[in-house]
């Protein structure tokens, strides 16, 4: 077991250690050692604090802590002191995902306590742990508050994680993956009046064979009155443009009956088509709108700044807004987030967060990096894809993907692009973020925006 007193300790000693080269400037990164997920992302007390999967001892997944920052103005972040440790017999071998809610000014977590029994078997059960400073954080004495035991049969029990929890007039709730022993996701619906003695209600979402046999990372909200659900199912069925990562993040909409609190789905949509995006979380703001964020990178793939030996691996995408379109939800920047990055032009090097807005009449073909080594992206306007493609970096990002997964685009008419770079990463907004693409690359030396 570690401690979170270990591992505060452990991270002061070794994050000078840590190669900066590849880090970007504008993105939340780990001081030292592995990110995943975001988790308990929430505005409390005029802030924003964003939790996240942590690893603080490699820079390769391993005994899940939560690290902990907090921002104003969701671009600037301050690094806490790590915010959970797996230090309890009911979170032995990782405190994995969940959220957090304000309840009388104090602010709760709810996470997933994973335990490796001596013959191998997994179980996983729900906890809370609670913060008056919004610092430091005690795990409640009636831990764990939500067990296998409250389950149905139908349910595999050892894929029983990732709560994110709500309020819904006056009841508290809390959305779960789990497994179907039919091998498909599906997530279930606890519910509390006291965030202390948990229920379960429903099976709140099952999925069919083709959406694959997890899902992860649940996520119930509403923008403008229309209910959404995001999942972050494991191997989705590739369709075309769609589902081309294996582990892939998914609006759901449709709508709760809250009489047999189950959700009906009219939709499935994939959030972003790049690289790079899994387990998106999202939180209200201060102005009642929806903000989200998710982990820039996908499992089974090379992990470039592990492999280099550099200490570090993993960071969150840009927040965005969520906005209501008779489109669907777009994802828009928000002012304090563009505000950091410079205009760029077509030909100059990237210094720092930079963007590009470009209005479309054409094909377009740009590249990113230098003559030798670069990453490619663009619009087709005959195939109507924007695209982002790694074929001619030299640093390649493989995956376990049965197909290549080189290339990346999404199936748009476009009229015109929001184009940031930062450092390693890239993320596009096409149409004032109808569709997003996000993908990493690395580039040694300078970066040169061109025309290909």
């Amino acid at each position: 077991m570690k401690t979170v007193v270990e591992a505060n300790q452990f991270i002061q000693t070794e994050k000078g250690k840590v190669n900066p080269i590849f880090k970007p400037q504008a993105h939340l990164t780990p001081e030292t050692g592995w990110m995943n997920d975001p988790n308990g992302f929430i505005y409390f007390r005029g802030e924003y604090h964003l939790f996240y999967q942590f690893n603080p001892y490699e820079s390769v997944w391993g005994p899940m802590h939560w690290g902990h920052a907090k921002s104003k103005d969701l671009v600037n972040w301050e690094q806490l002191p790590v915010a959970l440790a797996p230090d309890k017999a009911y979170d032995k071998d990782g405190c994995f995902s969940g959220s957090a809610i304000v309840k009388d000014d104090v602010l709760w977590l709810m996470y997933t306590g994973h335990i490796v029994n001596e013959d191998g078997s997994v179980r996983q059960v729900q906890n809370m742990a609670y913060s008056t400073d919004g610092i430091h954080f005690e795990k409640i004495a009636q831990n764990p508050v939500a067990t296998e035991e409250l389950l149905p049969e139908e349910v595999i029990a050892n894929d029983f994680r990732d709560p994110k929890i709500f309020e819904k007039d006056g009841r508290y709730y809390s959305v779960v993956a789990t497994k179907h022993k039919d091998g498909v996701g599906c997530i279930v619906l606890l519910g509390s009046d006291d965030l202390l003695d948990w229920q379960f209600e429903s099976i709140f979402l099952k999925g069919d064979v083709h959406q694959g046999h997890v899902w992860e990372c649940p996520d119930y909200f509403e923008v403008d009155g229309q209910e959404y659900l995001i999942v972050s199912p494991m191997r989705y069925q590739k369709d075309g443009n769609d589902f081309s990562n294996l582990n892939s993040n998914i609006f759901v909409s449709g709508h709760v009956d809250w009489d047999k609190k189950v959700f009906v789905a009219d939709s499935f949509k994939e959030i972003d088509h790049g690289h790079d995006f899994y387990a998106a979380q999202t939180t209200e703001g201060p102005e009642g709108e929806r903000i989200m964020v998710a982990w820039m990178h996908t499992w089974g793939r090379k992990l470039v700044t592990n492999d280099l030996g550099h200490k570090w691996y993993g960071q969150m995408t840009l927040p965005r807004i969520l906005k209501k379109t008779e489109n669907g939800l777009h994802q828009v920047l928000p002012a304090s987030v563009l505000e950091a990055f410079k205009d760029i032009e077509i030909g100059q090097s990237i210094q720092g967060p930079s963007k590009l807005s470009l209005r479309l009449e054409d094909s377009l073909e740009l590249k990113l990096g230098s003559d030798q080594d670069y990453l490619q992206f663009g619009y087709d306007k005959e195939r109507q894809e924007v695209y982002i493609d790694r074929s001619s970096l030299k640093i390649q990002q493989v995956g376990e993907e049965e197909w290549s997964t080189v290339r990346r685009a999404v199936t748009v008419q476009a009229t015109e692009l929001e184009v940031l770079v930062d450092t390693n990463c890239l993320e596009i907004f096409i149409n004032d973020g109808q569709e997003t693409l996000t993908s990493t690359f690395y580039v040694e030396g300078q970066i040169i925006l061109n025309a290909l």
